[in-house]
């Protein structure tokens, strides 16, 4: 039975890098990457609904940054 993929959200404002992160971590053979967001509220929504086993989060995002997402996630425990 194949092992589990370590799910990853990826969230940052820079299309050109969470593509080249994207590709990177996919060709690890053991990682899925299950979401990417542009910005801080999206990245809200793709952690409480995918579940991620880790969130990669850009500090500087637009509408909320990152220590932002990190606050309202632990607010909801």
């Amino acid at each position: 039975m194949p092992e589990r993929k370590i799910q990853i959200v990826i969230a940052d404002d820079n299309k050109e890098f969470t593509d080249i992160l994207c590709e990177y971590l996919v060709d690890q053979g053991d990682i899925e990457v299950v979401g990417i967001a542009k910005d801080g509220n999206e990245a809200c929504e793709l952690i409480t609904t995918k579940m991620p086993d880790i969130a990669i989060i850009d500090i500087i995002m637009p509408h909320l940054d990152g220590l932002g997402v990190l606050e309202k996630m632990r607010s909801m425990s």
